[in-house]
């Protein structure tokens, strides 16, 4: 009986180990410097090693321009235009969330709301598959250098009301920062180091992400970073509650090893821990893989997930049944973002 199980096991995880994948969520590298064609053989490099079929490439959320560092649908499109059986493109990280930035809420009219539809169809039309990286409250991170900006805005935004609904008329998704507090509470002592720009305070957002969830039941939104965030807020109990009053919501995970906190999904020797697998088994359509890795030029990932991260990916569809690692690999994400692509091994 004992063989019996081995083999089995041994099995699952062959199957596993060849399954290909889909990274949702990655970036090219434009600090100090952009080197967008280095950034896409770097990122070719690491995928292949790992059997990263695909992945979708977007800006980082930007709140200014700044010349230099900017990137968006027409700066990453050929990247695609090379390789376009390895990545696709999401845009606004560049512009989008520029101009929601930008325009207060209560100032919001027709003028500004048509501007807006103008460039989120645009931005469709040049080929992108959804919009991101989009943000409501994004963090300073320590981790990820002095210039990691702190960015807020409210995710009851008018715009980002509109861009739910363009999201739902052309049926494409919508890429999500969201560092989620579900009640006001001090910034966390390891975050402290970063305020400014993070503030000593944060305010509640949980009931407004709802609302904008809840705008248009026809958007979809891929919550970015679940299973390894800064504040600790999205656990296991909150995901259930949120995956259950939300059909139109997604998670990608972003797997850097953690302790025993339980929004951590993998333990510090990369094990899954119990309760997220019972969560996947729950949910096998609403999640993802999401590295958020840096690719710069000169074979390396500068930041975001390190070599780990990306390997954890791959220890999460090794360490699920045949059934879920394919869904969570690849399936899940070819399907909301309709991608050209094949599972078969």
């Amino acid at each position: 009986m004992l063989g019996s199980l081995v083999l089995l096991f041994s099995v699952t995880v062959a199957q596993a180990e060849t399954l290909p994948m889909i990274d949702t969520h990655m970036h090219f590298e434009s600090v100090p410097y952009m080197d967008l064609d280095g950034s896409r053989k770097t990122a070719l490099v690491e995928m292949d090693r790992r059997n990263i079929r695909m992945s979708l490439l977007m800006s980082p959320p930007r709140d200014s321009f700044v010349a230099k560092r900017n990137q968006d649908v027409e700066e990453l499109m050929p990247a695609v235009k090379a390789n376009p059986d390895r990545f696709a493109v999401l845009g606004g990280g560049g512009s989008l969330t520029i101009m929601i930035n930008a325009t207060p809420a209560d100032t919001v009219n027709d003028e500004r709301r048509s501007e807006f539809r103008k460039r989120a169809e645009r931005i469709l039309a040049l080929g992108a598959v959804g919009f991101g990286e989009m943000f409501i409250q994004h963090l300073s991170l320590p981790a990820m250098g002095p210039g990691h900006a702190y960015e807020n805005v409210p995710a009851d935004h008018p715009l980002l009301m509109l861009l739910a609904d363009i999201a739902a008329e052309h049926d494409v998704p919508i890429d999500m920062h969201f560092d989620m507090v579900p009640q006001d509470m001090p910034l966390p002592p390891n975050l402290m180091s970063h305020s400014p720009p993070n503030p000593a305070q944060l305010t509640g957002n949980r009931a407004a992400f709802e609302a904008l969830l809840s705008h248009n039941p026809k958007a979809k939104f891929v919550w970015a970073h679940v299973g390894f965030e800064p504040l600790l807020t999205r656990g296991p109990t909150i995901v259930r509650e949120m995956l259950q009053a939300h059909p139109n919501l997604y998670m990608s995970f972003r797997l850097n090893r953690g302790g025993p906190k339980q929004p951590m999904a993998m333990d510090a020797e990369g094990r899954l821990k119990d309760e997220w697998l019972v969560l996947i088994r729950e949910f096998p359509d609403r999640f993802m893989l999401g590295s958020d890795a840096f690719y710069a030029a000169g074979e390396r990932v500068a930041r975001g997930a390190s070599g780990q991260g990306l390997d954890n990916l791959r220890g999460l569809v090794d360490q699920l049944p045949p059934d879920l690692a394919r869904r969570v690999a690849s399936d899940n994400a070819a399907l909301i973002y309709k991608l050209k692509f094949s599972s078969g091994n």
